[in-house]
């Protein structure tokens, strides 16, 4: 499987937990995500997150959002 298909499947896994675990759409989390840079930061950091859980994944979006909306206050 090509580099770029796993990383597209990591972040709509990512899309589908957040939205399943804040009972959102996906189409909600994928706008919170574009305006946050969390997409890009997820495939930009893809070697380093694929192999972590939920556990870790979910909380870290979390800071990642709340840090990038504190630098444009």
């Amino acid at each position: 499987m090509k580099t770029n298909t796993k990383r597209t499947e990591f972040v709509s896994y990512c899309i589908e937990m957040y939205a399943d675990q804040y009972a959102v759409s996906g189409t909600d989390v994928v706008r919170k995500f574009e305006s946050a840079g969390v997409l890009d930061y997820l495939f930009a950091n893809y070697e380093a997150l694929h192999t972590q859980g939920l556990g870790y994944l979910l909380p870290l979006i979390d800071d990642y959002m709340n840090n990038q909306k504190q630098e444009t206050e």
